[in-house]
């Protein structure tokens, strides 16, 4: 995109330092603006910059070989060494304010990568929209998204009304969404012998439970369910969910489903994972919210979560999830329930 800008640059002034230099700062000038303003609808990206850099760069030396092998009576502009070194540190200083003041930096460590499934991928995804709404869908296009250095992923099958995916290699977990009809019809899977209308939270419950039965019989054994609305007023319907607790401690397993206003599936979450055993918790929850804010010095609000089943490696252990709130940012920290250990910190920007 910039290789243009180098190549003009050098047409018009006839020196290549300039015309590459300036496109390094019009490269500088625009990704710190899509920074800086996040209503414009564009993200600030580095590798961008790098790309500009090195169009601007090819650009400036393909037109400064034929600058200086064709012969011209136009002579090279003339630079103001003081007033050119103005220019540059003013705008140095500038840029260097913006992204002190209004940028907040993240590193991205690699991309995923996205093909076509393989002929296993294609047969797993395909079991489980059978085993999540039986023949009703015809499964389309099969993509895989592999993970960096990694073969684990996610496989994605577009369906007539949305998508489902699952997690590879395991493929214990499947989420669906079929609330994507453009037509404004319902999109959503008809449960059988759900009522037409879905007017309260009972009956979204009652629904639920029948789909359940029928297709995910073991999210409901020793289960809790819980229901709440979708949207102002339940006007996308009500989330059911269904949890299993081990001595208190939540275990892996989960089953969520969205039932709307029709009484069909809407949204699908769900993972298959037998109870696990964790060793015996001795930190209690004041405790542990002791802990977290002293792992997070300067920051006074707190709150605790549930008591969580969490595998590190080959074993399982329960930790406390709590959410440690700053003036600019939010902190989960995972606190051992056994040992008392801070075991993860992951921070969040608040917003604005």
């Amino acid at each position: 995109m910039f290789v243009p800008v180098g190549f003009m640059g050098v047409l018009v002034t006839r020196r290549f330092l300039p015309a590459f230099a300036c496109g390094m700062a019009l490269s500088a000038v625009i990704e710190t603006t899509q920074g800086a303003l996040p209503a414009i609808g564009r993200a600030c990206d580095t590798s961008d910059f790098v790309s500009n850099s090195t169009g601007s760069l090819l650009g400036a030396l393909i037109a400064f070989l034929i600058v200086r092998f064709q012969k011209s009576d136009v002579p090279p502009w003339r630079i103001r060494g003081l007033g050119a070194a103005i220019a540059c540190v003013t705008l140095s200083v500038i840029l260097g304010a913006v992204w002190v003041t209004s940028i907040q930096p993240h590193s991205v460590k690699a991309t995923e990568a996205v093909g076509a499934a393989a002929g296993d991928q294609r047969n797993a995804v395909a079991k489980a929209v059978r085993e999540a709404f039986g023949n009703h869908y015809a499964v389309g296009n099969v993509q895989f998204s592999s993970s960096p250095d990694s073969d684990s992923g996610t496989v994605m099958a577009s369906l007539p009304v949305g998508f489902v995916q699952i997690n590879w290699p395991e493929g214990n977990e499947i989420t669906a969404s079929l609330d994507m009809s453009n037509s404004g019809k319902p999109s959503g899977f008809p449960v059988p012998g759900a009522p037409a209308q879905v007017a309260n939270s009972m009956q979204a419950k009652q629904t639920a439970v029948m789909y359940a039965e029928a297709h995910f019989p073991w999210a409901i054994r020793d289960s809790k369910i819980e229901i709440s609305p979708v949207g102002d007023k339940a006007a996308l319907g009500w989330l059911v969910s269904w949890r299993r607790h081990r001595d208190a401690v939540l275990m892996p397993m989960r089953l969520d489903v969205q039932i709307d206003r029709k009484g069909h599936v809407s949204q699908l979450s769900t993972r298959k994972a037998s109870d696990v055993s964790v060793p015996p918790t001795h930190i209690n929850k004041q405790k542990a919210l002791k802990l977290a804010k002293s792992a997070v010095p300067g920051c006074q609000k707190a709150e605790v979560g549930e008591l969580l089943a969490v595998q590190k490696g080959s074993n399982w252990h329960a930790v406390w999830r709590i959410m440690v709130t700053c003036e600019r940012s939010s902190v989960i920290v995972h606190i051992n329930a056994s040992s008392g250990a801070v075991e993860m910190k992951e921070k969040h920007q608040n917003p604005a």
